[in-house]
């Protein structure tokens, strides 16, 4: 579905509230569209100093311009709904990176960094960028963060690697005693999450 067709399908929704659904559904896209181009708007205004840093390095002639073309949409499309600002400096850092590595046979790889990158949480990232930093299995229960409960740590390691940006090893499977195996599994970066992490989140 395209997003025009979307917002329709949710204003219609909007006005269907009794007494104010009109005056509602004008309020929210007014300010919806205001955020998003806001949001947009700085977004190329931070981008355009940091370029300037980079500009040796910039080039289209060995760029597949209609792929270029379209993740720069995609991009465009992420940066209008993401509200945190952390998340938005990694989208920058990727679009550097368009713009810096060619777009040709790695197109498919390169829309996979960008639809994981947006959907992922910034704990997932911050657990990716820390199993980064380790050069050996290390076992989840050991991954921990003040205020974060274990089991959401076990699933954002798991994600990770559903994402291919981890792997992982037995930690030594036990029956019968009250530990959790979940919690001795071993995970390490691979080399997919290596190459993630390089394009995306190293800025």
């Amino acid at each position: 579905m395209e997003k025009q067709e979307t917002e329709n399908m949710v204003k219609a929704g909007l006005q269907l509230i009794p007494y104010i659904g009109g005056t509602l559904a004008t309020l929210y896209f007014d300010r919806k569209q205001q955020r998003e181009f806001s949001r947009l708007l700085n977004f190329y205004k931070e981008l355009s100093e940091e370029l300037k840093t980079l500009k040796e390095k910039l080039s289209l002639d060995n760029q597949d311009e209609t792929k270029l073309m379209t993740l720069i949409e995609k991009v465009n499309n992420k940066v209008e709904k993401e509200v945190l600002q952390e998340k938005i400096n990694y989208l920058k850092h990727y679009f550097k990176n368009i713009l810096i590595q060619p777009v040709k046979d790695d197109y498919d790889e390169k829309v996979f960094f960008l639809e994981s990158l947006s959907s992922m949480s910034l704990l997932e990232i911050e657990i990716l960028k820390f199993l980064n930093s380790q050069s050996n299995f290390i076992p989840i229960g050991t991954i921990q963060k003040p205020g974060i409960e274990q089991y959401a740590i076990v699933g954002a390691t798991g994600r990770l690697r559903n994402l291919g940006f981890l792997q992982s090893a037995g930690g030594g499977m036990s029956f019968g005693d009250k530990s959790d195996n979940y919690l001795k599994e071993l995970v390490k970066v691979s080399s997919f999450g290596e190459k993630f992490i390089e394009f995306c989140l190293h800025a």
